[in-house]
């Protein structure tokens, strides 16, 4: 329980912190704008298409492989290309 309620705690408080800065409003101006924060630089579109094109790149193959793997943890292992089991001696 106590345990519980620092985490609580620590988390409230860093939302507040984070509020005062005005962090959302930073990142979605990150976002919509390339706005880099604390800053009045700006990304140019064409880098920031090619960071999004990246990141959805990245996520794609990251849940592809994921996918794949879990597919074939799921596949038995012993079955032959034919459909008999495979024996130990064989």
């Amino acid at each position: 329980m106590k345990k519980t309620i620092t985490i609580t705690a620590l988390s409230l408080s860093a939302l507040m912190i984070l509020d005062t800065l005005n962090a959302g409003h930073a990142v979605v101006m990150f976002f919509l704008a390339g706005v880099i924060p604390g800053t009045n630089n700006s990304i140019s579109a064409t880098n920031m298409l090619n960071l999004f094109a990246l990141l959805a790149g990245f996520t794609i193959s990251r849940t592809t492989n994921s996918f794949i793997k879990a597919r074939q943890q799921r596949r038995p292992n012993s079955q032959a290309s034919n459909g008999t089991m495979l024996s130990a001696q064989s």
